[in-house]
């Protein structure tokens, strides 16, 4: 099983969350309910790695975003409104999703570098229903264990 979290993804560039220790490979990123992890931000202009740490509440809050935007997608809605902040923004590096066409992914590092960068992503039909099977998936094999 992949360790990626979550992916945003088109054909010319990619920011996906990536856990240090996938299910099945050992314990080493996680402890008691905290992973550590790796935003990869991978564009013609910038390819980075940033460390991040989030919670199994986290994961839920991701898995509740994604299938809010399946939902919405799947109802034909406009993808706009409010921006949200996965993990919570202010204890470490995080992502501002803003849902509009084309989707933004915001790649925010308050905390150690002060820098921000814009992924601008022109994402698939059916996006949000497939990245929600992946992270359900993820989280059963971190539930179940080694």
């Amino acid at each position: 099983m992949s360790g990626d979290v979550i992916r945003f993804a088109d054909r010319t560039q990619s920011v996906t969350v990536e856990m240090e220790a996938a299910p099945g490979r050992g314990r080493r990123g996680r402890y008691d309910g905290w992973h550590e992890g790796e935003i990869v931000i991978a564009t013609g202009f910038v390819t980075a790695r940033l460390p991040l740490s989030f919670t199994d509440a986290d994961l839920a809050d991701l898995a509740g975003y994604l299938a809010a935007r399946a939902a919405a997608e799947e109802d034909g809605a406009l993808p706009d409104g409010p921006a949200t902040d996965w993990p919570e923004a202010g204890r470490t590096a995080y992502l501002r999703l803003h849902a509009a066409d084309p989707f933004v992914v915001e790649i925010r590092d308050p905390v150690q570098s002060g820098v921000t960068v814009s992924v601008p992503l022109h994402l698939r039909d059916g996006w949000a229903t497939r990245a929600a099977a992946r992270l359900d998936a993820l989280r059963t094999a971190l539930a179940d264990g080694p």
